[in-house]
């Protein structure tokens, strides 16, 4: 069953999230988004779904003080996190709402970013009909999200690994969103530019890098939230804990990035 409400992050959830953004693997997927987006002194941008305001702090430093970044999100605990971090950039705005409901007025912004956000918002059409309507004529939409379909991870039992990914999938809306997502763009009446893709690949569970952090996460969701006994998920996450132990743990996902034009 998949879940039904918009996820959201507390105090110690939010101060996770920020710390593993902070790794190599999640700079770097930064770096490829801020590269394909090619913000412009002046652009006006949002966020969705800012989490912790590292994007929208870099994003600032491109479009500068004539322009303007609205770092939108719907988890207090996360929004406190960026306005600390975006304290001395006045043309930051961190604000609450969600995917759906975008606080903009219409044909008013550049560009609207959502890294990691559209696989937690159940209904896509009228998230892409609020991105359309607050962008400019060749505005510029950039989404990111993870094919759980591309996971790799070590393992001596793959029947396992499959049942524990399976229980895994239900902590998203769409947990292999970026399959379906160039046609959801183009009947959202966007032209879609370009796609591409981005790989995390962790060889230890070291708590800085993504799978230190989402192992223990699927872990916990598995016995939590599916009808597998405890042991199993136990044993699973023994397992792991046991590879990286002697040198011999490896996880891949993908994220899949698509920018797209508002028609002029």
């Amino acid at each position: 069953m998949t879940e039904k409400k918009p996820r959201t992050f507390d105090s110690a959830a939010s101060a996770r999230v920020d710390r593993i953004y902070q790794n190599p693997d999640v700079v770097a997927q930064r770096v490829f988004v801020r590269d394909r987006l090619a913000l412009r002194p002046g652009d006006a941008v949002i966020d969705v779904g800012a989490g912790p305001g590292l994007l929208a702090l870099e994003m600032a430093s491109e479009v500068g003080p004539n322009g303007r970044v609205i770092a939108l999100d719907p988890s207090a605990d996360m929004r406190g996190i960026a306005e600390q971090r975006c304290q001395n950039t006045s043309w930051v705005t961190v604000t609450d709402g969600d995917a759906t409901a975008l606080p903009v007025e219409d044909a008013t912004l550049d560009a609207v970013v959502a890294t990691q956000v559209f696989e937690y918002v159940p209904d896509m059409a009228l998230a892409l009909k609020e991105c359309l309507r607050v962008l400019k004529p060749g505005g510029r939409l950039l989404a990111l999200d993870t094919d759980w379909d591309s996971a790799v991870v070590n393992t001596a039992d793959r029947k396992r690994m499959a049942l524990i990914l399976e229980a895994w999938r239900p902590h998203f809306f769409h947990s292999d969103l970026p399959g379906r997502l160039p046609s959801l763009i183009r009947d959202g009446g966007f032209t879609l530019q370009f796609t591409g893709g981005t790989p995390v690949v962790n060889t230890s569970m070291d708590k800085d890098t993504y799978a230190g952090d989402v192992i223990y996460t699927i872990a916990k969701y598995a016995e939590r939230k599916s009808e597998i006994a405890p042991e199993i998920c136990a044993a699973w996450l023994k397992e792991m804990t046991d590879l990286d132990a002697a040198g011999q743990f490896f996880f891949s996902i993908t994220r899949f990035l698509f920018l797209a034009i508002k028609p002029t």
